[in-house]
């Protein structure tokens, strides 16, 4: 084969020629000195081996942290419960409300009750809402010892209803109940009375109320005349 004399040399890789001159080509074409080098073909074992081809990310300064959202109140928290023994009875403090409990004597067919008298008013200047199913927002448990008896008489309230009671700032909310109960004995002379007093609930509204299981404690001994009622903090109460 004879190659036309050309200024051009085809490739490096044909052998020294000069016009006139017949060359031989090479086994395979050459390449175009434009044209990259094909890379050899990979096994499937190289193929696994090369790492993913993943977009650069570009360098940027990290987003400025945003404050954690405030987490909202634990419902069942404990809540902090004070107590002041005052002359007209007991002063109890709970969630924002201040609550002034007093006691009496009230005499009942042919024996004796107790009176309890409450007046809340709310002291963080919230609104407040107390459970009141039918008997009221106290809810009564205990026990009545009788004369001549060793072993006391428990006895407890079963909730019925369920009605609401408010409490707004420094407007006195009044409520109160007579124990016992219809169709529970009264007390006569030599009885006496352990009477546990607690909220049905309490809370800044209907969703968030919550029992207020050791609000108070009442005692009363019969003897001749009027009784005395007296109302102090709840037993195994150490100021919470």
């Amino acid at each position: 084969m004879r190659i036309a004399c050309s200024g051009l040399l085809l490739s490096s890789l044909l052998t020294a020629a000069s016009c006139g001159t017949q060359a031989t080509l090479p086994a395979q074409p050459p390449v175009a000195e434009a044209q990259a080098p094909t890379p050899p073909p990979t096994t499937p074992s190289e193929e696994s081996a090369k790492p993913e081809a993943t977009e650069p990310v570009p360098d940027a300064e990290p987003a400025p942290a945003t404050p954690a959202a405030k987490a909202d109140p634990d419902p069942n928290a404990t809540r902090e419960v004070t107590y002041v023994v005052v002359p007209e009875g007991l002063k109890v403090s709970v969630a924002g409300v201040r609550f002034a409990v007093s006691a009496s004597a009230a005499q009942v067919a042919s024996g004796w009750g107790v009176k309890l008298n409450v007046v809340a008013t709310a002291v963080d200047g919230k609104p407040h809402s107390l459970s009141s199913p039918k008997a009221g927002p106290l809810a009564f448990a205990g026990s009545v010892l009788r004369k001549g008896k060793s072993e006391p008489e428990p006895f407890g309230d079963e909730r019925a209803g369920d009605g609401e009671q408010s409490i707004f700032g420094d407007d006195a909310t009044k409520f109160s109940r007579t124990w016992p109960a219809k169709g529970v004995r009264v007390l006569g002379a030599g009885d006496s009375l352990d009477l546990q007093v607690a909220l049905w609930g309490l809370g800044t509204e209907k969703d968030s109320r919550r029992p207020v299981k050791k609000f108070c404690h009442v005692r009363m001994q019969v003897d001749k005349g009027k009784p005395r009622a007296i109302v102090e903090p709840p037993k195994d109460v150490s100021g919470k």
